[in-house]
């Protein structure tokens, strides 16, 4: 009865007059195949892929909240189709792309409906999944005091920030008696959905962003949802495995797709980014490696390694391309710049998790 009231709470939210609608710009990427770009959020939500089969929908992650993901689903029954959605896939356990998995749930009003995830991630939610939305949590206090120096010091952005602690107290209120939804189907390797719209390939090609990350390819639609594997920001390596990651990159690479529909960032036409991304991390990892090995300190290493001294960075644009996404499409409250910010924090973590395999 809880859960039924939380998904309830959840759902009235997000049709609320209060609530934040209009979170995603909906692109159509190819007959029946949409992306969901998120908006920019102090809250970062994950992009969505939204695939249209013969008779029913599969999405392809779920957002932070589950009012994010309502907004969604409200936004692709008046835009794209009121077909049911049968499968969501969770590409990995990270709490921004699979807190919102509840309100699919409750959309489907009772109908058959699956959640679909590796066997990995179901683990790491059993394991983390409270854990991370808990220190989600813990992280809002931080982040208000950080808007709030923001707007004494420059008030021209009281508006700004102001806006920014409301959705961050209501992302306390909201979250406060989550209850955590784990997926109903697994799988090791690979799993298929058939459909006579395109069928789905769901598989793990190795280690990445997480231990149990997946893409989604649509061979008929040639195109591959990557989860947050390929992004167009520089990548999250806490949970990450550097090593592996490149040759992961590789292996979805070598599937015919043109359109790559990212868990953050833009839509990709072609697979030159995803390169550059995969160098980027390879040329990072080596370089750490190299430093550490010399018995050099991470600050130490955090000063010599510069977004200058990266040739990956100047190659066809990507850092431009990069430093460009992380001001569209994300929100930045820190004092240095996001590109410099992000190269810090991959240092920091491709250092801790070096050794991992």
């Amino acid at each position: 009865m809880l859960e039924e009231a939380f998904l309830r709470a959840g759902w009235a939210r997000a049709q609320s007059n209060t609530a934040d609608t209009n979170l995603f710009d909906i692109q159509k990427i190819a007959d029946g195949v949409y992306a969901a770009i998120a908006k920019p959020q102090i809250l970062t939500n994950c992009n969505a892929a939204i695939f249209v089969g013969a008779r029913e929908v599969v999405i392809v992650d779920a957002h932070s909240k589950p009012s994010a993901a309502s907004a969604l689903i409200a936004q692709i029954r008046k835009d794209i189709t009121t077909k049911p959605v049968r499968y969501l896939i969770n590409t990995h356990f990270h709490w921004d792309h699979s807190q919102g998995d509840r309100a699919y749930k409750a959309a489907a009003n009772g109908g058959k409906f699956d959640i679909i995830a590796s066997q990995t991630t179901k683990e790491w939610l059993v394991a983390q999944g409270r854990n991370r939305m808990k220190e989600s949590l813990e992280a809002v206090p931080g982040q208000i005091d950080t808007l709030r120096a923001r707007m004494a010091k420059n008030p021209a952005e009281k508006a700004f920030c102001e806006d920014n602690i409301r959705k961050l107290q209501a992302y306390q209120a909201e979250m406060k008696d989550y209850p955590l939804e784990l997926p109903t189907i697994t799988f090791a390797k690979e799993y298929e959905i058939k459909d006579p719209a395109g069928d789905l390939h769901l598989a793990f090609h190795g280690k990445a962003h997480t231990a149990g990350d997946i893409a989604v390819y649509c061979p008929q639609k040639k195109v591959v949802a990557s989860g947050d594997v390929v992004i167009g920001f520089l990548p999250n390596l806490g949970d990450g495995y550097p090593r592996p990651w490149p040759k992961t990159i590789d292996s979805i690479g070598g599937l015919d797709f043109n359109r790559v529909i990212p868990g953050h960032g833009p839509v990709h036409t072609d697979k030159s980014r995803m390169g550059q991304l995969r160098n980027y991390i390879e040329d990072l990892t080596g370089r750490v490696e190299a430093a550490k090995k010399a018995g050099k300190p991470l600050d130490e290493v955090k000063k010599t390694i510069t977004v200058a001294s990266l040739p990956t960075f100047k190659s066809n644009g990507y850092g431009a391309w990069v430093d460009d996404n992380l001001k569209k499409y994300g929100v930045y409250i820190g004092a240095r710049t996001a590109l410099e910010d992000r190269l810090t924090q991959n240092i920091e973590a491709i250092y801790k998790n070096l050794d991992r395999v």
